[in-house]
């Protein structure tokens, strides 16, 4: 079986694939300081829970925008699986061709949800992560990356308004009842969640405009929920988007190697 990780700055995505479909999949907290001790605890805790054995994960592909634990979970599958993880970057095979100034700032994320993407639509497509970020990753309609813009993420935003502001209180990233905020916590809910939909609306009609005009819009990300339901211009939602990069990614590379 095929251990996929997404490594954010504030969640980790992770997935047991076996060949046939997902097992499980989990978000849990990104903790840098944690030692893969602790994190192969964790796992064995998710894995027993929907049945997963830790003898049968015979691979891992790993997308981290987060050095340290990069290593963490390198050390993890190498002492827990006894695996060398394959970590996405220079010279793994994705299948798409990366059209930007400098492929290596692209985040392998980034890559995993482009390639997820171009696989289910094989048209120009628009992949909107709402993670630490809100990034839209640009496909074009022969499956090249073209480009990707990134703003602030819900959760950022709100977070940053309640450290800056001295009365402005931390809030729930769900959608006010109305616009015109009737208390402090309504007015925030208004300007993080409806403020956000129209920044993602914008975007969206001017990278689909320059993709040609019929992207087709997937969102993903521990943050798109609140989005959901308060704009037409996104078509599917899938919250696991990233990790099915990742196994089609693991796939092009023949990822875990056939035993012996």
């Amino acid at each position: 079986m095929l251990l996929a990780v997404d490594i954010g700055n504030l969640q980790v995505g992770l997935g047991v694939y076996d060949g046939r479909e997902w097992r499980g999949r989990f978000r849990i907290r990104a903790v840098p300081e944690k030692t893969a001790d602790e994190y192969t605890v964790l796992l064995e805790g998710l894995f027993s829970r929907v049945g997963i054995s830790p003898r049968k994960i015979s691979g891992a592909i790993i997308a981290s925008v987060v050095p340290p634990l990069t290593e963490t979970f390198r050390k993890l599958c190498k002492g827990s699986f006894g695996i060398t993880a394959l970590v996405v970057g220079p010279g793994v095979r994705t299948g798409l061709e990366l059209r930007v100034d400098h492929p290596s700032e692209v985040g392998p994320d980034l890559v995993a949800d482009a390639v997820a993407a171009y696989e289910r639509c094989r048209s120009a497509c628009i992949a909107v992560d709402f993670a630490t970020a809100t990034t839209f990753t640009c496909v074009n309609e022969k499956g090249a990356l073209v480009g990707v813009s990134i703003a602030p993420g819900l959760k950022v935003a709100a977070e940053a308004l309640a450290q800056r502001a001295a009365k402005l209180p931390k809030i729930p990233l769900t959608p006010p009842r109305r616009a015109i905020g009737k208390n402090t916590q309504e007015a925030l809910q208004s300007g993080v969640i409806l403020g956000g939909v129209g920044m993602v609306e914008g975007l969206i009609r001017a990278l689909s405009a320059e993709l040609g005009g019929n992207a087709r819009v997937i969102a993903t990300g521990p943050y798109a929920e609140p989005i959901m339901g308060l704009t037409e211009l996104i078509h599917e939602h899938d919250p696991w988007l990233t990790l099915e990069g990742l196994r089609i990614i693991a796939e092009r590379n023949r990822y875990p190697p056939a035993p012996r």
